[in-house]
């Protein structure tokens, strides 16, 4: 027998904008049959998100998404149980028994990104989606900031004496878009695309700003790629676009969402 959901929705530790916005990338999922992991499930906020999506079509959450996280006991959607991630990061699910793993906000509280990415495709089916979201270090605020301050928005200096991997003080390791990217297939996953959660109104007025900068700097910067790398630059073309959209220049947060390579099951 399930149990009952909290009356209450937990509170996000990351912008609720950002879940809504990963939530519709779940949208297609064949519900009645799908298998989803909330990787870093926190308190449960998004978890709470799908599980009461899934109960107002009548289906028991419990048999379709499944949360998992470092720190168990945070977690306070009654209605799932959250699963503890091991100390050495595997995930507590079979190789490419899920249809879907989704992260959010969690890739720069870890160590080793590459692992995390890795352990997030082995769980998924071929196929399947694995998406990741986190701060996005390249908005047009968080570059004047890292310029001015040497910190990306969202990342300032830790204590140094202890250690909380929750919450801003587990930002321990900001990845910039082309570094998610480049991580992501290196881990097997492909068809990647970006997307960002909200709109930053400062971000927005320093795109203006800078947008001849940015522009210029941009395209000299290219141009020597391609002098000095031809096979390189031509690899890299549609990343090096991504790093400069709109999006990217004023979104808060990085939305990467890629598939499971058929080659994963090999590796």
């Amino acid at each position: 027998m399930s149990r009952e959901a909290n009356k209450s929705q937990p509170e996000s530790w990351s912008h609720p904008t950002t879940s809504q916005r990963a939530f519709g990338c779940l949208k297609d999922l064949d519900w009645p049959s799908a298998k989803v992991a909330d990787v870093g499930a926190g308190r449960g906020h998004f978890s709470y998100l799908l599980g009461e999506h899934l109960r107002r079509q009548g289906i028991e959450p419990h048999e379709h998404i499944f949360p998992c996280d470092l720190i168990p006991a945070s977690f306070e959607y009654d209605a799932l149980q959250c699963q503890s991630i091991l100390p050495d990061g595997r995930l507590p699910f079979e190789d490419h028994s899920l249809d879907a793993a989704i992260s959010i906000e969690v890739i720069e509280h870890v160590e080793d990104q590459f692992a995390f990415l890795r352990e997030m495709a082995r769980v998924v089916k071929p196929g399947g989606l694995v998406i990741v979201t986190t701060p996005n270090t390249l908005n047009a605020n968080s570059r004047v900031r890292n310029l001015v301050w040497g910190f990306p928005l969202l990342f300032d200096p830790l204590p140094l004496s202890q250690h909380d991997p929750r919450l801003l003080g587990g930002h321990i390791h900001p990845i910039s878009p082309y570094f998610l990217a480049y991580t992501a297939l290196r881990s097997g996953l492909e068809n990647l695309e970006f997307y960002g959660d909200r709109t930053k109104t400062s971000a927005v007025v320093w795109t203006i700003l800078l947008s001849p900068f940015l522009w210029i700097g941009g395209l000299l910067n290219h141009m020597r790629l391609k002098r000095k790398h031809p096979d390189i630059a031509q690899a890299n073309t549609s990343l090096i676009r991504a790093q400069s959209t709109w999006e990217t220049l004023t979104s808060r947060t990085t939305i990467l969402q890629t598939r499971v390579a058929d080659r994963q099951v090999a590796g």
